[in-house]
């Protein structure tokens, strides 16, 4: 799962704290956190290690072709792949291939890197087969997009991964994956942008919920990655993109109903986007004071975009919350009013940016001439607020944050 539900993280504590107090060991923690979460990288990790270590090959086996998808960049997955192939003579082209690439990832770990050396790994064959090659191209692509961190990626590099479309999501949903645990450094964020961009120009229905929890998200570069692919799934699958908002919206919290607000006019319109509507504007009132404002604003923008300067939606929220609204806002909402009164409602067909467009081009990096590396800890959804309220983060201040 992208975001661990409060559930999971609860389970996670609970977990570490019976291993401490020695009434738990790490493998049936493990197996515990697994059993809550079947894509929990970490959990998948330690249990297929500790399968091949005991001897119990087909059960490595058989966690380690999970781990691979829910941590598609780790040395240690393939390079276990590749130990276990290698132990059927007739998987000596595969076994090779997935024992490379592991090879490779290594570089982005010295100090796994540096254990590694001198260890005997079979010859890559001049000739791979043909079928090795189509098995290995996808985890090769997914590579070639990382190593290029944020640099530029081939047009031919997209049109390859578009082409394997059904393989590839699986890989771009585990990038996220590792982006949700925390566990990619900062200038990994240009790979995330990538995977959402990608999985909206060819994932399928059952990416699209996966798409709409990161409209959400703290960064603005991974938020307007997500906001791009939402639209895109908006234009290729109309009914099923308004089912997955719609679900998104239900039991919502504030920021996503904020988010889902500014989304509206993305969607497809008709009953079905009128329906979410109205669900996001019952809520408004539900909140304090900062908050409802920051959730009318939202829906104020989304008035003006999809109706025009003379929204009903817009006015409704203007003559009920609009004292709410930070003053700052209340500018920028009569700014997007004069544009709209101007220029017309917003038509998602306007948006001409393409996949390659935004996949292709290098991303700017944070500091210029500095080393990438993480920076301090973020303060994320789940993380107690700055204020002291004791509240986490996403239930207090992110949504006024955010707004400011």
């Amino acid at each position: 799962m992208i975001f661990l539900t409060d559930d999971v993280l609860k389970l996670r504590d609970t977990l570490e704290e019976r291993i401490n107090a020695g009434q738990l060991t790490e493998p049936e923690a493990y197996r515990e956190a697994l059993a809550a979460d079947p894509e929990d990288p970490r959990a998948l990790r330690l249990l297929a290690l500790l399968a091949e270590e005991e001897g119990d090959f087909a059960g490595a086996a058989s966690l380690a072709w999970r781990w691979l998808p829910a941590d598609p960049l780790s040395h240690e997955a393939f390079r276990l792949i590749g130990r276990l192939l290698a132990r059927d003579p007739a998987q000596a082209s595969r076994a090779a291939a997935y024992l490379a690439l592991g090879k490779e990832k290594l570089h982005f770990d010295p100090e796994a890197e540096q254990e590694a050396e001198g260890e005997d790994l079979p010859a890559v064959p001049a000739d791979e087969p043909a079928e090795v090659t189509r098995e290995m191209e996808p985890h090769r692509l997914l590579h070639a997009m990382w190593t290029a961190s944020t640099g530029e990626v081939g047009r031919d590099v997209i049109e390859r991964v578009i082409a394997r479309a059904a393989d590839m999501q699986p890989l771009l949903l585990g990038v996220l994956n590792l982006w949700g645990e925390d566990l990619l450094e900062d200038v990994d964020d240009a790979l995330v942008a990538r995977a959402l961009v990608l999985l909206g120009e060819c994932g399928d229905a059952f990416a699209i919920g996966t798409i709409a929890s990161c409209l959400s998200i703290e960064d603005s570069t991974l938020r307007d990655a997500a906001s791009w692919a939402l639209q895109r799934f908006a234009r290729r699958l109309p009914r099923e993109t308004l089912a997955a908002v719609a679900a998104r919206v239900e039991g919502a919290d504030l920021y996503d109903l904020a988010a889902a607000a500014q989304h509206l006019p993305q969607l497809p319109p008709g009953p079905e986007r009128d329906a979410i509507t109205r669900a996001i504007t019952a809520n408004v009132g539900n909140f304090g004071a900062e908050e409802n404002g920051a959730l009318a604003a939202s829906l104020i923008m989304a008035g003006y975009l999809m109706e025009g300067a003379g929204s009903p939606l817009a006015a409704s929220m203007e003559r009920d919350h609009g004292k709410k609204v930070p003053r700052a806002m209340r500018d920028e909402l009569a700014d997007l009013k004069d544009h709209v009164a101007e220029q017309g409602p917003y038509r998602p067909d306007d948006d001409q940016h393409s996949v390659f467009d935004i996949c292709c081009p290098g991303f700017e990096a944070a500091e210029e001439d500095e080393p990438h590396v993480r920076s301090g800890p973020k303060l994320g959804r789940n993380d107690p607020c700055w204020c002291g309220s004791g509240k986490k983060y996403k239930k207090c201040h992110l949504a006024s944050d955010e707004a400011r």
